[in-house]
């Protein structure tokens, strides 16, 4: 879907390049080294209020410009900004059957955070509720979607039943939970709220908790998601 210009160099000032070789190994065809290229991009829009403007209304020239990725001329690309008191879910198109076991690995990556959040909620809410946490999101929502097509129109209209109901924990009843389908033309890249402006503390809600933690990982992820599989598997995530 997107390609990598290796001869760009990041533009932003004062924020280091990212490392093209680590420990003498090329990774520049490696998941980790997209998810540093966003971990950098979002630094540099946490602290440059003139490129998040920018990124939000032209994302094409500065996603090129700062990570040296060309998406193509006919994909559409959104950056959003969640309003207050909202949070965006994404849920990209299904991949290729072929491709399912090779994204179902990338998604991985969010298991370390829900195991995480397993021990934590575990010490606040009990062994029960902890463990339903836990056992749902072992099945990975997005990758449940793409074999299961109730399911996946459950998590386009009614995404907070999904997360409550499954999860077992509260989201606060203000929040409003909307889902955005992307499809072989339309690309979401949600930009996570700065740190050390997220109102977390004891007060919030574990929902609450889980929706920043979830907003940076899909930040991370997202890019590396969209490259061309490198190899594929034959198998389905089901």
């Amino acid at each position: 879907m997107v390609t990598t210009n290796p001869s760009l160099t990041n533009t932003s000032t004062d924020f280091p390049q990212v490392r093209k070789l680590w420990s003498g190994v090329d990774i520049t065809n490696f998941g980790p080294y997209y998810e540093a290229l966003q971990a950098r991009l979002i630094d540099c829009i946490w602290n440059d209020e003139s490129l998040k403007q920018e990124i939000l209304t032209n994302p094409k020239v500065v996603f090129e410009r700062e990570t040296g990725i060309k998406f193509p001329a006919n994909l559409e690309v959104k950056v959003l900004e969640e309003p207050e008191k909202t949070f965006y879910f994404v849920l990209p198109a299904t991949p290729p059957v072929e491709e399912h076991w090779y994204r179902y690995e990338q998604f991985a990556s969010w298991w370390p955070i829900i195991d995480t959040f397993w021990y934590f909620y575990y010490r606040l809410a009990g062994a029960t509720k902890a463990r339903a946490y836990r056992e749902c999101l072992q099945a990975l929502w997005i990758v449940r979607s793409w074999t299961n097509e109730a399911f996946r129109q459950k998590l386009l209209t009614d995404p907070r039943s999904i997360f409550e109901g499954e999860m077992g924990i509260p989201f606060p009843a203000d929040l409003k939970i909307q889902s955005l389908e992307e499809t072989s033309n339309l690309v979401y890249f949600i930009l996570p709220k700065n740190p050390q402006l997220e109102k977390l503390d004891d007060s919030v809600t574990v929902g609450e908790w889980w929706k920043a933690s979830h907003g940076l990982w899909w930040w991370y992820t997202s890019l590396r998601f969209r490259q061309p599989a490198m190899n594929t598997v034959t198998g389905v995530v089901g």
